[in-house]
């Protein structure tokens, strides 16, 4: 279960990838609709944890996915606050992105727009994708579980991921190829090799 300082350092990083380092005015946290997408999935996920342990949990879980939901509305973005993204999470156009919600996403990793991550209905509807730490997912790409995605991958725009990938590796194409066992320059300087 997560605690409020993991709460915090969620929001914490999620605004340095997305913003910067520079501090953000009330002004531009109430105007700014993909702030205001991280922030209440964030406060979402950090109730809907706490929602069976008290009436005021559920009241007040109920009260901030009103809003919640308005601004995956306006964004055409399905994102369940139930979905368990790790620290990190940057969303740089945030429009059409579709999560299933037992999904499992790791730290550091970026959503483009149009991203869909789903489940292959034939093969079940629990086994879906388990996506590592530092996973960059292009435009328009699709992955379809159960699959799972090691840690510092690329992933190319509208490709179709339906198969492991190990760590390291640059994958496109429909089905998604290895193009490439070189870590992105994004993520070199991040992990300082």
């Amino acid at each position: 279960m997560q605690t409020f300082k993991d709460f915090k350092l969620s929001l914490r990083t999620d605004h340095f990838r997305n913003f910067g380092k520079v501090k953000s005015s009330l002004f531009f946290k109430l105007v700014n609709r993909k702030y205001k997408l991280l922030f209440l999935f964030r406060l979402c996920h950090f109730i809907f944890n706490y929602r069976s342990r008290h009436v005021f949990f559920k009241l007040l879980y109920r009260f901030f996915l009103f809003f919640y939901n308005r601004v995956q509305y306006k964004l055409c973005v399905e994102i369940e606050p139930r979905t368990r993204i790790g620290k990190g999470l940057f969303l740089p156009h945030p429009n059409g992105i579709v999560l299933n919600p037992n999904v499992v996403i790791g730290d550091n990793c970026s959503l483009l727009h149009q991203v869909t991550i789903g489940n292959n209905g034939f093969k079940g509807m629990n086994d879906l994708a388990v996506i590592g730490n530092n996973v960059q997912v292009g435009a328009g790409a699709k992955i379809i579980g159960p699959c799972k995605i090691g840690n510092d991958i690329s992933i190319g725009a509208n490709s179709v991921v339906t198969k492991d990938i190990l760590d390291g590796q640059v994958v496109a194409g429909i089905p998604a190829r290895v193009l490439s066992n070189k870590i992105s320059a994004i993520y070199s300087e991040y992990l300082g090799e």
